[in-house]
């Protein structure tokens, strides 16, 4: 699998299983170790990620189209292997945790599926003259983030970041290097489960600052209560 897409798996299967609830991440990994663990809670879950990566990624079980159900499957016999030890230490948002667990299910996905970027066809968002927003939508040149913006991975600084507007996660941005294509800033907003008012939850800019900026318009127009202009 290329590594752009393997970077892709990995970026989504953490967006999606860190913005579980918190009820669901204590019952995956229960009170204590080994303790009060509602191994049922494991189909909600997956099936939320599935959903997540089918709808962004081009995913294939022995070279056909994977069903989303096959990908259900195989991401809950993933979380499944989790030890009682690892699964305890998500319910303190252990980081080393976090990012065992979605390398073990991106490694344990990806010896059973192939994975690749799904073209963009414009079917997430609105359909426009670029990237899938309306001329009026363009993140101008002189547009600034407001939000605090930090590396993703404290011990690994790189082209990833997650920003914040004070305590709480707005969403994340990193770069994927396309051979014999432009440079794209991936962006991904942090759901909390609220209405989404027609916004799309993940897309591509051209730099940094404009997926940052993304973001940051996404999150706030979110707050506010704000719908999209023409989302019916």
């Amino acid at each position: 699998m290329p590594d752009d897409a393997g970077t892709l798996l990995r970026s989504f299967l953490n967006n999606a299983l860190r913005r579980q609830t918190q009820r669901r991440i204590r019952d995956f990994g229960g009170y204590e170790i080994g303790k009060r663990r509602k191994p049922d809670v494991i189909d909600a879950i997956a099936d939320e990620v599935a959903e997540f990566l089918c709808t962004y990624l081009d995913i294939k079980a022995n070279g056909r189209p994977a069903t989303k159900e096959g990908v259900v499957l195989a991401i809950a016999r993933a979380l499944g292997n989790v030890s009682d030890e690892l699964a305890y230490r998500l319910t303190s948002r252990d980081d080393d945790a976090w990012r065992t667990v979605c390398e073990s299910v991106a490694v344990f996905l990806e010896a059973r599926m192939e994975f690749d970027q799904k073209p963009y066809d414009g079917s997430l968002t609105a359909r426009s003259n670029y990237n899938g927003w309306k001329d009026w939508e363009v993140i101008v040149s002189g547009e600034r983030p407001r939000g605090k913006w930090r590396h993703a991975w404290k011990e690994k600084p790189g082209d990833d970041f997650i920003g914040f507007d004070g305590e709480t996660c707005m969403g994340r941005i990193f770069k994927i290097d396309l051979t014999g294509s432009d440079e794209r800033w991936y962006w991904l907003m942090a759901a909390d489960g609220s209405p989404r008012r027609g916004w799309p939850a993940a897309g591509y800019e051209a730099s940094a600052r404009s997926a940052a900026c993304r973001v940051e318009r996404i999150y706030f127009a979110l707050v506010k209560g704000e719908a999209r202009v023409g989302y019916r």
